[in-house]
């Protein structure tokens, strides 16, 4: 799902922003049955202290981590509405920077907000996705999971759905300091690069697809078959036929909030 490489790339700058996803978030209704329902899938515990009637519930994967989030704290801000939810966490070692630095490319959402040992604000992309920047006094760490599940506890890419690729790619390549990849820009799918984890992918296919589905995340799997096998003794739900391409095994998953969750083998 990653873009191929490409002598012609158009110049970048230096950013604020960490070149890379550090967290995606999954917007659910029910934390609980969402956190019991990823958990049985990656094969991992359910973790209750992370389930004490905060809003979110996270797992720290290695590279991209996960939160799902109920937004409960977030509906009783009154400036806040449900289009600020965002799908990418990047980090910055700056806030104060980063905020200025994007208020220079774009739109962003209310003040940075300062929460003790973490900072954060979110902004929009041209199209309207919300995303944040988060700034933490620790580092966040990883955590090596040991699963039975042939379904890796690894984020291998996050979508992010776009109308419009060359416009948008060419924002987020200059937002992060990466380059762009105007030959790759005229597909489904455009990976913009990453230093580490997840891949940003700016996908059309919901677009093409008249927005009929939210597709937030895949999932990393080295046995696609085993996989699927796995799936259907677990009782989830897959939706449509797995789909078989030369480099790409990939079949999607209904979640308890309907979106598509794809899990994914890379084919070398």
């Amino acid at each position: 799902m990653k873009n191929r490489e490409s002598a012609i790339f158009e110049s970048a700058s230096i950013s604020p922003l960490e070149n890379r996803i550090a967290s995606v978030f999954v917007h659910v209704t029910d934390l609980r049955k969402s956190a019991e329902w990823y958990s049985r899938l990656l094969g991992l515990p359910v973790f209750e202290e992370r389930l004490n009637g905060g809003p979110v519930y996270w797992f720290e994967f290695k590279g991209t981590h996960l939160i799902l989030d109920s937004n409960t704290a977030n509906r009783q801000n009154p400036e806040w509405d449900e289009s600020m939810k965002p799908r990418i966490m990047f980090k910055t070692s700056n806030l104060e920077e980063a905020y200025r630095y994007v208020l220079e490319k774009g739109e962003t959402i209310l003040e940075p907000e300062y929460h003790g040992t973490m900072a954060y604000f979110n902004f929009r992309d041209p199209e309207g996705n919300a995303q944040m920047v988060c700034w933490s006094a620790s580092p966040a760490e990883d955590t090596e999971f040991i699963t039975e599940s042939p379904i890796l506890p690894k984020i291998g890419g996050v979508f992010v759905d776009v109308k419009h690729i060359p416009e948008t790619a060419r924002w987020y390549s200059d937002l992060l300091g990466v380059p762009y990849d105007a030959s790759a820009a005229g597909g489904a799918i455009y990976s913009v690069p990453m230093a580490d984890g997840a891949a940003l992918l700016l996908d059309r296919n919901g677009f093409m697809n008249g927005g009929a589905f939210t597709e937030p995340l895949y999932f990393e799997t080295e046995h696609f078959d085993v996989a699927l096998e796995y799936i259907s003794r677990q009782g989830f739900q897959l939706t449509g036929e797995p789909g078989y391409f030369p480099d790409l095994k990939e079949a999607a998953l209904l979640d308890p909030d309907g979106h598509r969750i794809i899990v994914a083998q890379m084919m070398s």
